[in-house]
């Protein structure tokens, strides 16, 4: 089904969160700056020319990413006689909701086995049978054993420590962590590096890069119930658009269907291989529900899934329901989700004889910055891999375990493309003449301002008015806060990161509520009450969002 673009135009966003002068602060040069240090950031770090100097640079440490929490696996065409890389380009395509780019589905789908050999390399560990053969298992939408995990339900971690222990080997790579980026610096069109703040030194730095890749992660904590990081704040996806880069899609993020619910804890992961494996969805009553809304059960992909489970807890009046694996062997339940086993006991649940309270939150943004086949944004010299990118290969719902495949593939693609471009420039270490003047003094003080309630606030709107389930008038009065608490944020600079975290959150919430506005239809994980499901013979939109300062 083809496609066409709707441009939303966005206006009200500084160009840079601090004042800075390029006389004033401290300078340093690169070839290529990574920025995130996920999958994405180090798949794309590690595949830059060696003879190039590359700049990773992570919020917090290494170990703190999305990915490293990944408890799923990858999904592959790998090694299995009656499955094909049709099959995988299908089940990504379907979960999509007709809005998947095919030419990006077929790209990260073939070159799948090609990425999970370079991890293998890297000498990542996956799970094997008995007879030595990588372990395959099966999740929501796929219809093959496809899903390579590792540690049982630790793929994540696992991947992340052979990718660390690679990265720290190679002379060419620097890593600094605890370090805030705060903005991309650009200037006549072409992005330049970017304004970083040393957390240890409380200074701000001016990097310039030949070129410069995004991959920041996610936007979770805009929403109150989240599976992501405290760190994912949506910063590249803000800091792209306040460069000028376009960003594509935003009202669609995925609500992960089995949360850990317990009061007082934190929101874990419970991952969809659990379903794959057998386990059931039940509501308070002990009734098995699924089947009552689609006949693929628990293996319906996760926009199904999550709905469910909401509209279950409604007609309950329960504020969960409960995912029960009580009928497998407990020593094979240990041996298979030993994580999740030992999170869950910590709360005195033990998941070999108890049901796991869940609900659905917040996991993965399918939009974000707008990239071609390449993985380049629309600012030239900048590129953008990961969850903070928008590829066209998760179209409006994310088929399970298809993020950390995109992640290899587009790092490895990023990494190549942005080493060309800067193996073609001359080493020319100068700093350019730009500026952002200090704004002139605010009538509310840093002091008054408690940015912990903005924030509490900002999620909860998220969560009650722009979750699981939307509606125009839910809709229009998240905006209504969001431009509120804007004015108020943007009308000064700040000088800690939870105040520009805060400043970035807004920015990415207004994208994500202005486009389930314009959105008026329910589409993949972009559930509109008020409006019909999408029609397949019509033409399908991408919405591309354009900040008009």
């Amino acid at each position: 089904m083809p496609t066409d673009n709707r441009e939303i135009k966005i206006t009200g966003i500084p160009r840079y969160l601090v004042p800075f002068h390029a006389k004033l602060h401290p300078h340093f040069f690169t070839d290529v700056l990574v920025i995130g240090g996920g999958l994405a950031g180090l798949t794309a770090a590690l595949s830059v020319d060696p003879s190039l100097r590359v700049l990773v640079i992570c919020k917090a440490g290494l170990s703190q990413s999305n990915s490293m929490k990944a408890q799923g696996g990858i999904a592959t065409v790998w090694n299995v006689p009656d499955d094909a890389f049709e099959n995988h380009v299908k089940d990504t395509l379907i979960a999509g909701g007709a809005l998947c780019d095919q030419e990006a589905v077929e790209r990260v789908v073939r070159g799948g086995p090609e990425g999970v050999r370079k991890l293998l390399k890297y000498g990542v560990k996956f799970d094997l049978d008995e007879k030595g053969d990588v372990l395959l298992g099966r999740e929501g939408g796929h219809d093959h054993f496809r899903i390579l995990h590792a540690n049982g339900d630790s793929t994540g971690a696992e991947i992340m420590r052979a990718m660390i222990e690679e990265v720290r080997k190679r002379p060419n790579i620097r890593v600094w962590e605890d370090t805030f980026t705060l903005d991309l610096l650009t200037y006549d069109g072409f992005c330049r590096g970017a304004v970083v703040f040393w957390e240890k030194e409380r200074e701000t730095e001016l990097v310039w890069a030949k070129q410069t890749i995004l991959a920041t992660g996610g936007i979770g904590q805009i929403y109150r119930e989240t599976t992501n990081p405290a760190i994912a704040t949506g910063d590249g996806v803000a800091m792209a658009f306040r460069a000028g880069a376009r960003c594509r899609d935003a009202e669609f993020v995925q609500f992960h269907p089995t949360v850990l619910y317990i009061a007082g804890g934190a929101r874990s992961l419970i991952t969809e291989a659990m379903r794959g494996e057998g386990a059931q969805l039940i509501d308070k009553n002990g009734y098995r529900f699924m089947k009552d809304y689609d006949d693929r059960g628990e293996l319906a992909p996760r926009d199904v899934v999550s709905r469910s489970i909401v509209q279950q807890m409604a007609k309950t009046g329960s504020s969960n329901v409960f995912l029960d694996l009580t009928h497998k062997d407990a020593d094979w339940i240990r041996k298979r989700f030993p994580g999740i086993a030992q999170i869950c006991a910590e709360f005195g649940v033990d998941i070999t004889k108890d049901r796991i309270p869940v609900r659905p939150g917040a996991h993965y943004a399918m939009g974000g910055v707008w990239v071609d086949y390449n993985g380049q944004t629309s600012v030239k010299n900048l590129w953008a891999a990961g969850e903070v990118s928008s590829t066209g290969l998760h179209g409006a719902n994310r088929l399970a375990s298809n993020s950390l495949l995109e992640a290899v593939v587009y790092g490895e693609q990023t990494g190549k493309f942005a080493s060309q471009f800067a193996l073609s420039e001359p080493d020319e270490y100068r700093a350019l003449p730009l500026e952002n003047r200090p704004l002139s003094s605010s009538t509310i003080s840093e002091a008054a301002l408690d940015l912990a309630d903005v924030r509490n606030s900002l999620k909860s709107v998220m969560q009650r008015q722009c979750g699981v389930v939307r509606d125009e008038d839910g809709l229009r009065d998240a905006l209504r806060n969001i431009e509120n608490w804007s004015k108020i944020l943007f009308s000064r600079q700040f000088t800690t990161a939870e105040a520009w975290e805060t400043q970035n959150m807004l920015v990415v919430a207004r994208l994500v509520v202005t486009g389930a506005l314009e959105r008026r239809e329910t589409r993949g994980a972009h559930n509109r009450s008020d409006c019909e499901p999408f029609n397949p013979n019509e033409t399908a939109f991408h919405s591309i969002f354009v900040n008009e300062g």
